[in-house]
């Protein structure tokens, strides 16, 4: 991957480009935390390993950092859109005849490129700030309210897809696409960053420091509104005799948990997370708003199950029977999620063996790199 530090740097490497490149505009340098970050890492992994040079456009590199950090202090809106301006016009100054393919993300996508002939612009929705302002109504202003669901939504994320190849993350999102923009899209899921696979259970328990034959669930998220961490809580609460993994990016609660069988992580490193999720019993993922969830993919690669409100990769892997009473329709529901937490720790090792022949296949099927690259290929025809 190359990375750029500067104006000069960007233009003068442009200039002598030469053979098979790809350019990927996003808001965010991808060595950040987040879903769209890992995302970005792996297809950037995924290109180099094909052949292919990657060139990457974000605040971080695109210049005009002192610009965009003024703006923001004036208006926050306009400066969403003027980091737009300056990662589209970043990518414009160091477009060659070689680039191959120039694959958006985010809010960056709507400044209006001059491409080679044969390359491919291609946009990828992760989400819509529509449907998320609609699922968290309760926890956002009017104001915000507004400006997600016109200014973020139906300007910004719409016009960064107009006229271009749409990829979206999952059906859901496809639908929102549709709904909102009118766009037909190609849903092609999200790469597995890891090849999980179940470990040990005992020997992760050990290694964390849990009771070997305790009944363990897991939480791997944020405190995130959207994640739902409430009824995560309330659930801990219903339930003390089950010891519980909470693994948490960024912010620790502040108040107590209201049980002492509970190991709490911060910012836990991705290659531990099989082990969290192999040593528990199942997993959750309460999500208000889920475009996707690498989550629910990473702990059935590992053989646990997942009892989730529906989302993009949890309606994907759990829709069917036999394992749709994972699958809690409405995020709120306390005795739902309190319903379908007993009924795994009844037969633990049945629902795990349910996991290991129905979902598992299909995440690889849908999310192992061979397999992911293939469909993406398929649908592009770079």
């Amino acid at each position: 991957m190359t990375v750029f530090d500067s104006d000069e740097q960007i233009h003068d490497i442009g200039e002598r480009g030469v053979g098979r490149e790809v350019f990927i505009l996003t808001t965010e340098p991808p060595e950040i935390l987040g879903g769209m970050e890992t995302f970005i890492r792996a297809q950037i992994h995924g290109f180099e390993e094909r052949g292919y040079s990657v060139r990457i456009f974000h605040r971080g590199n695109s210049g005009r950092t002192s610009f965009l950090r003024l703006a923001n202090q004036v208006n926050r809106p306009l400066a969403e859109a003027l980091l737009g301006w300056v990662v589209g016009n970043a990518a414009h100054r160091a477009m060659h005849e070689g680039v191959a393919a120039v694959i958006s993300h985010g809010l960056v996508g709507w400044y209006p490129l001059q491409v080679p002939p044969r390359c491919k612009q291609i946009h990828f929705y992760h989400g819509t700030y529509r449907a998320y302002a609609e699922a968290m109504r309760s926890h956002i202003s009017l104001l915000g309210y507004w400006k997600m669901k016109w200014w973020d939504t139906m300007l910004l994320t719409r016009l960064s897809g107009r006229g271009k190849l749409i990829l979206c993350n999952s059906s859901q999102v496809a639908e929102e696409v549709g709904q909102f923009f009118g766009y037909k899209s190609h849903v092609v899921s999200l790469i597995a960053t890891q090849q999980s696979a179940p470990l040990d259970r005992a020997a992760c328990r050990r290694a964390l420091g849990l009771p070997v034959d305790a009944l363990i669930g897991a939480f791997v998220g944020s405190l995130h509104p959207m994640k739902n961490f409430p009824m995560v809580r309330s659930l801990i609460q219903t339930l003390p005799e089950v010891h519980w993994i909470i693994a948490l990016r960024g912010d620790l609660p502040e108040d107590p948990l209201p049980s002492p069988n509970v190991l709490l992580i911060r910012d836990v490193p991705s290659e531990l997370i099989p082990r969290l999720f192999s040593a528990a019993d199942f997993s959750l993922c309460p999500s208000a708003y889920e475009p996707f969830g690498y989550v629910v993919s990473e702990a059935l690669s590992c053989g646990t199950p997942v009892i989730a409100a529906p989302g993009g990769a949890s309606s994907l892997f759990l829709s069917d029977p036999p394992l749709d009473c994972l699958l809690v329709p409405d995020p709120n529901d306390t005795e739902g999620f309190l319903a379908a937490v007993r009924e795994v720790l009844a037969r633990p090792a049945f629902y795990r063996q349910l996991v290991l022949e129905h979902a598992r296949p299909r995440v690889a099927q849908w999310m192992s790199p061979e397999n992911w690259w293939r469909h993406f290929f398929e649908v592009t025809g770079l």
